[in-house]
């Protein structure tokens, strides 16, 4: 489907949820509910908050519908509001760590060097495309939390820079900065750049 029919169908949605039609927010979640739980999970590491999160976003949506304003990305509109969502929770996080009497144990475990994992042993297809998930996963979890986000949304999401700007409401310079601090921060705790940055 191309992206203006994309955007026009999602706008009907939209519409036609706002006037109280279940079917069409229903049909607005089965369409974006594993984008933005991918999303989600991806930024939080951890499946049952991303899940959370990804229903809060789809609650919001819900209490926004009639607002909604067309000509908008709907897509683009989710990502801001789960990428919102998400940097709450890890704040939140953080707070409780600080708090937290165990803390300084946390800070022990982050403290070995991560290694890339090594796909060269005899691995079966599935367990490779594992490995290279947790990998990932494991690099946005090393990333401050304003760096994870834009690193998610590039080369995970492979979305554009002006795509990334518009999701989290940044100039497209800004997004550019962020990346490269990325870039720099893996570069310097993985001693190589991670490959395909």
């Amino acid at each position: 489907m191309v992206p203006e029919a994309r955007e026009d169908e999602d706008a009907r949605l939209v519409a036609q949820a706002a006037r109280g039609d279940p079917q069409s927010f229903r049909r607005l979640i089965e369409k974006y509910q594993d984008l933005i739980y991918d999303l989600c999970l991806r930024m939080l590491g951890n499946p049952q908050d991303a899940e959370d999160v990804a229903q809060e976003t789809f609650l919001t949506l819900h209490r926004c519908l009639g607002g909604y304003r067309k000509g908008g990305k709907l897509s683009n509109w989710l990502y801001t509001v789960a990428i919102n969502r998400c940097r709450s929770r890890l704040r939140k996080r953080r707070i409780l760590r600080f708090f937290s009497l165990d803390s300084g144990a946390e800070d022990a475990e982050d403290a070995p060097r991560l290694e890339p994992p090594s796909l060269e042993a005899p691995l079966d297809a599935a367990l490779a495309r594992a490995e290279a998930e947790r990998w990932a996963q494991r690099l946005v979890d090393s990333l401050p939390d304003p760096l994870k986000a834009p690193f998610v949304l590039r080369h995970l999401k492979e979305m554009s820079y002006e795509e990334i700007s518009d999701a989290l409401e940044l100039p497209v310079s800004n997004v550019k900065v962020r990346l490269h601090r990325a870039k720099l921060f893996l570069w310097k705790r993985f001693g190589k750049a991670p490959e395909g940055m």
